[in-house]
């Protein structure tokens, strides 16, 4: 009987025996399957980081340069950051997730490059649009200078052709002979005769030549004269006032002669119906509203 159940005690050690070696070989085959695991886990990790950092560095590059587009790169810049920290933050566990990761990595990639497109093509016609913006601009100046240059041309042609005409306007002037005058008084008989004596005068006579004016235009020219005392009193004005530089003046006498560039004379005979004091006269001659001579006359 003791035979037996040494036997059958040798039996179950040698299984405990063969249970402890099977379960080492699969204790060991499991480590080093999970190392395996391990080593694939992070290779996978690394490399999604890798690709999600990169993503990154174009956004931000893509950002810096093409700023009218900064927002929407914005927004997917940081849909690409929250994936890479949720890849950061990956254990062994959760080696399952990798694939999903994997796949959402592929899908930013592919909306990556079509949104780079898009924008390279934005940006293209973009450019396009500035070019010839600057073309529309650098035409808008050229014409700008233009008529920079031409109004500066015009404004010169204006004052030149303003001195022309001043000049023409000054050659066109009816110049006049020295002028005479001489106090009259009037005898019984009728005759008039000089006098310097201020209490008998009855009369003035003016007389000047209009001269030679080749350039004046020929026609009708009104002819004023003008009397006054010491006062600037106008010695017997007429009626109607005459027009002088758009201003009305007293005159002594007024009327039109027929010109034609001819040397012409020129005889006023203005009547003194009142005493007039001694003094000196001035006589003031216009010819159609210039002052073209004075002179003066002194009675006792």
């Amino acid at each position: 009987m003791m035979i037996p159940s040494k036997i059958k005690n040798n039996g179950f050690a040698a299984f405990l025996i063969l249970l402890v070696v099977v379960i080492g070989v699969l204790s060991y085959q499991n480590a080093r399957d999970y190392s395996e695991l391990k080593a694939v886990f992070e290779l996978d990790k690394e490399e999604l980081e890798q690709e999600l950092t990169t993503i990154i560095e174009d956004y931000k590059q893509a950002s810096y340069k093409k700023n009218e587009y900064s927002l929407r790169l914005k927004d997917e810049l940081e849909k690409v950051v929250q994936l890479r920290d949720s890849v950061k933050n990956l254990k062994e566990a959760d080696y399952r997730f990798i694939r999903y990761y994997r796949k959402r990595t592929k899908i930013l990639i592919e909306e990556n490059h079509k949104l780079f497109e898009k924008i390279n093509y934005l940006s293209s016609i973009n450019d396009e649009l500035l070019s010839k913006n600057d073309s529309v601009n650098q035409a808008l100046l050229f014409k700008e200078h233009q008529n920079t240059k031409l109004f500066s041309i015009n404004n010169q042609l204006n004052k030149e052709r303003q001195v022309l005409k001043e000049k023409v306007a000054i050659a066109e002037v009816i110049e006049i002979s020295t002028i005479k005058a001489e106090a009259l008084k009037k005898r019984k008989n009728g005759k008039y005769t000089s006098t310097t004596r201020s209490e008998k005068v009855n009369a003035f006579k003016i007389e000047f030549d209009l001269l030679e004016n080749k350039v004046a235009s020929p026609g009708p020219k009104e002819v004023h004269i003008q009397i006054t005392d010491n006062n600037n009193n106008v010695v017997a004005p007429i009626k109607e006032p005459c027009s002088h530089n758009s201003k009305k003046i007293q005159c002594s006498d007024v009327f039109i002669t027929d010109y034609n560039n001819s040397q012409i004379s020129i005889v006023s005979f203005v009547n003194i119906n009142n005493k007039i004091n001694a003094g000196v006269y001035h006589i003031n001659t216009f010819v159609n509203n210039i002052n073209v001579g004075n002179n003066s006359l002194a009675l006792k």
